[in-house]
C-alpha cells in the first residue's frame, strides 16, 4: 500500500519515481520487519512460555537463531512482493532484479538481526511496541543507508563493481549484527 501512495503521490514521470524508489521501498521494508519484530516473542510471553522455553536444552542461542529464520521466512516473500510492485510502479529496470534481491536480502537480514535481539530484549516489557523502534533504529541506520545506496546504484545502472561496495558493507554488518545478537541473546532471556 505504501508503495502505491508514493508512487501516485510523487507522478506518472520516470525518473523522480526511480530516483525514489530506494528509499521508499527500504522505509516499507523497515516498518514491515519493525511491525513482525514487534510481535516476535508477544505470544511466548502472552501464553506465559517463554520460562518453558528457556528450559529446553541446548543453548539459548538457538532460540534466537529460530526466531530470526521465522522472521526472515515470512519477511523474505513480502520483499520479493514488494521488490516486484516496485519493480512495476517506479520503472525499475527488470534486468536488476537478482542483483536487487541481493541487496534486499542483506538488508534485510541486518535489520531484522537486530530487530530479533531488542524483540528478546524487550519481550517481557510494557510498552514495547512504542521502545523497540526507539532502540532499533539508532542502530540499523547503518544497513539501511547501505541497502538504499545499494539499490540506488543499482537502479542508476551503476556497474555491479561500484554496487559491491555496498554489499560488503552490508555483508560486514550482517556478520557483526548476527554474532553479537547470538553471543548476548542468552544473557537478554535471562535477565
Amino acid at each position: 500500500v505504501m508503495l502505491f501512495i508514493m508512487a501516485l503521490a510523487l507522478g506518472p514521470e520516470e525518473e523522480p519515481l526511480r530516483r525514489a524508489a530506494p528509499g521508499v521501498l527500504w522505509v516499507a521494508l523497515a516498518f514491515g520487519s519493525t511491525l513482525l519484530s514487534t510481535r516476535a516473542f508477544a505470544l511466548e510471553v502472552e501464553d506465559g512460555t517463554l520460562d518453558d522455553l528457556l528450559l529446553t536444552p541446548g543453548g539459548k542461542e538457538w532460540i534466537y537463531f529460530g526466531k530470526l529464520l521465522f522472521q526472515m521466512f515470512l519477511l523474505l516473500p513480502l520483499s520479493l512482493l514488494a521488490l516486484l510492485m516496485a519493480a512495476g510502479l517506479f520503472y525499475l529496470p527488470l534486468d536488476r532484479l537478482l542483483p536487487l534481491f541481493l541487496t534486499l536480502l542483506l538488508g534485510v537480514l541486518g535489520y531484522t538481526s537486530v530487530a530479533t535481539f531488542y524483540a528478546g530484549l524487550l519481550a517481557r516489557l510494557r510498552g514495547r511496541e512504542v521502545l523497540l523502534p526507539l532502540l532499533l533504529f539508532s542502530l540499523v541506520v547503518p544497513v539501511v543507508l547501505a541497502a538504499v545506496r545499494a539499490t540506488l546504484g543499482l537502479v542508476e545502472g551503476l556497474p555491479l563493481e561500484e554496487v559491491q561496495n555496498w554489499w560488503q558493507l552490508l555483508l560486514v554488518f550482517d556478520v557483526v549484527y548476527l554474532t553479537a545478537s547470538a553471543l548476548l541473546f542468552p544473557v537478554v532471556l535471562e535477565g
